[in-house]
This record gives C-alpha cells, structure tokens and sequence, in this order.
C-alpha cells in the first residue's frame, strides 16, 4: 500500500510501524532503528521529543515549549529555595544555586531559524537569577560567560541534551568564581587532568531519536570526543573528611568533567552527589537527610538545577519545603 507524503511528515506511519513491530516480530530493535532511520532519510524530520538544527545540531523539543503558567512557579520555586538557603545558613551553610541553562538557549544560532522561537522567554534564566537574589540566595551566572564563548567554541554536544566538556569547564569557572565569593579560605589541593583517546559518543537525542545504534551516514554524526577526568589529593574523601563544598545536581553534574573542572577551578575537593534524572530537587534532598550530611556539614552547597526543569509544575515532594534538621 503506498504511503503519501503526508503521512510521511507527520510520522505517523513510522510510529505505527514501531508500535507493530514492537508487539509482533523478533529482532525489534534493529527493524525499528531501521524505521526510524527511513523516516529521518525520507523527511530529514526528528521525532515529537527531537528537532533538527542546523548542521546535524539536535534539540530536545520540550525546550520550545510554552508555558503559560511559567511566572507562578518559578516564583514558587524561588520562594521555595529561599526558605531552604535560610535553614542552611542557621547550619553554618551557604547555599549556592547554578542553573544549567538550556541548551537551545545558549546555541540558537545552531536552531533552524538561528534564534529562539518568539513565544519561548529568552529571559527566563536572568528572570529566576533575579528573583532569587531578590530573596538573598547566592546564585552563579552560567549562562553569561556560556552566551560569550558559544560562537566561536561550542559549549553543548551537537546530539546531547548536555554541555560538553568546553562547555561544562565554561560553567565550571564560574561557579568556582561564585563559590570564592561565599568561601575564600577553602582547603587547598592540587588537581591532574587527563584525556583518553579521541571516540565517538552518540548523544541521548539520538537515543530519543532511535538512531543510537545506525552508521553516521544514516543519522546526524555523533559527537566525538576525547574524555577528561580530573583527579586530585582531595577529590575522593567522604562528607566530613576533606570537602567543604558538596555539588548536589542532575545529570549535569555529571557531564562533560563539569565536577573535575569545578574543583581544579577552585584548587579544592567537592563532594559530588549528583544523580541521574535528579530534575529539580532528586540529588538535594537525599544528601540533606543524609547522616553524614547532618554530622559534618559542608560550608558551601552547590545546587545545580536543569533551566527546562523551571516552568514546569512542581512535583509532590516540591510542594512542601525542604526539612533540614
């Protein structure tokens, strides 16, 4: 039966070839990297959580979302974060919040029209900067120095939701700078970094994509890299040894060595307890009802937040304030 055009662009067919194979027919994952290698081919089209850029650059699609609500919770996050710096800082700690701003925002001139769509909010970043100084929390600006840089040296993965390592490195100076301001006498170390061999690294776009496992030929290409790793005297004590700063973030915080450049930005060990699909508020709250938290407090807490995670309503947990003891 021959498939129109139409039906093409709009993917529905190839999403309904997916739903079929996956509940029908062995070899699954390799049939429906095929589909969804053709419909990338056929229409040069990402999927509903994907959008094409400009020179095979990817973009998660949540990213150009509108959210008519979006003043509210950032306010209600704001005033959620306030509370939580003001109960640390009767503990002797001082809360540092750094948000990891979109990548759609940092990179617009690799988006198809080489800017941000009229209706998303450009300012939202410096929007809940503000409000959060406005409330007395510390905060560190990455976006700045990322927007200074971007043109020239790319500060995200071309087929990654995350900052690369130029990028994470960027964001890792100026948090270093922030933390300075808050803390100038920290525990001095020396850090070594190192580089593995040069490989190839598909992104998690290709992986919303289906095309994690197809040739270059057939797909945008994957990013290629050669991984760092910094290592130091004090990068791996635990909470209450050596660090008095502990980065509590997301996926970020784990990305691009942006943990590795903090500390040899700083020229001190950090605790990292990032998590994987921590959003918004997932690695913090663990790591404040963590015993070896309430012995031994850090004297700075990073808190590292997803820019997209801002508009979006607050989860259950969000909806009552932080308990530090």
């Amino acid at each position: 039966m021959p498939v129109s055009g139409d039906a093409l662009r709009s993917g529905k067919t190839f999403h309904a070839l997916e739903a079929h194979l996956d509940a029908n027919l062995p070899g699954r994952d390799a049939l429906i990297a095929t589909a969804n290698t053709a419909r990338y081919l056929t229409v040069r089209g990402g999927t509903d959580e994907v959008r094409l850029g400009r020179d095979g650059w990817l973009f998660l699609t949540s990213e150009f979302a509108a959210h008519p609500q979006a003043q509210r919770r950032l306010t209600a996050r704001a005033d959620l974060t306030a509370q939580l710096s003001r109960n640390l800082a009767a503990r002797g700690v001082t809360l540092l919040v750094a948000v990891s701003p979109n990548k759609s925002r940092v990179q617009a001139a690799q988006l198809p029209g080489g800017a941000l769509p009229g209706w998303v909010d450009a300012r939202q970043y410096e929007t809940y900067q503000a409000m959060l100084r406005a409330r007395g929390v510390a905060t560190a600006d990455l976006v700045t120095p990322m927007l200074a840089v971007a043109a020239k040296t790319a500060q995200y993965y071309r087929t990654d939701t995350h900052w690369n390592q130029d990028g994470a490195r960027t964001a890792a100076q100026a948090t270093a700078q922030a933390v300075r301001t808050v803390a100038a006498d920290l525990p001095v170390s020396t850090f070594t970094t190192t580089h593995a061999p040069e490989t190839a690294r598909p992104g998690d776009l290709l992986n919303l994509m289906g095309l994690q496992h197809v040739p270059d030929a057939l797909r945008p290409h994957a990013d290629r890299e050669a991984t760092e790793t910094t290592l130091g005297s004090g990068a791996g004590g635990l909470l209450g040894a050596a660090p008095q700063v502990m980065l509590a973030g997301s996926s970020y915080g784990l990305r691009g060595n942006y943990a590795g450049a903090l500390q040899e930005a700083l020229g001190s060990a950090v605790l990292n307890v990032s998590r994987e699909g921590a959003d918004f508020s997932g690695s913090l709250r663990p790591a404040l009802s963590d015993p070896a938290f309430l012995d031994s407090p850090p004297r700075v807490l990073i808190w590292e937040i997803p820019q997209r995670f801002l508009p979006l309503p607050l989860a259950g947990e969000d909806q009552r304030p932080f308990d530090v003891p």
